[in-house]
């Protein structure tokens, strides 16, 4: 939804400036991939359905989530998850900071 303009970055938006989610809230899924604390395991979300799996206990890989600015539209959604070492960079792949309105 970002209208097809790019930011200043390659190709990702600063938070805040694309359109809201049906629930009012930014960024979610798209931009960039989100990091997650959870190991990876690439069979471990098809074993049961589940709420907020936390994965498992160890791995060589961490979550990533909610599709990048180079996915196609299906992969833009918070139930898409992948993995990726603690080291890898990429220019799709960041992550989330929230704070209380307090």
């Amino acid at each position: 939804n970002s209208g097809y303009k790019t930011s200043t970055t390659p190709y990702s938006h600063p938070a805040g400036t694309k359109a809201a989610n049906e629930l009012g809230i930014y960024d979610m899924t798209g931009n960039v991939w989100e990091w997650c604390s959870d190991w990876y395991g690439s069979t471990y979300y098809t074993a049961d359905a589940q709420t907020d799996p936390a994965g498992p206990s160890t791995g060589l890989g961490r979550v990533i989530r909610g599709g990048g600015w180079g996915d196609v539209a299906r992969g833009c959604r918070v139930s898409n998850r992948g993995g990726a070492t603690p080291d890898a960079r990429y220019d799709d792949l960041g992550f989330r900071l929230a704070c209380s309105s307090n």
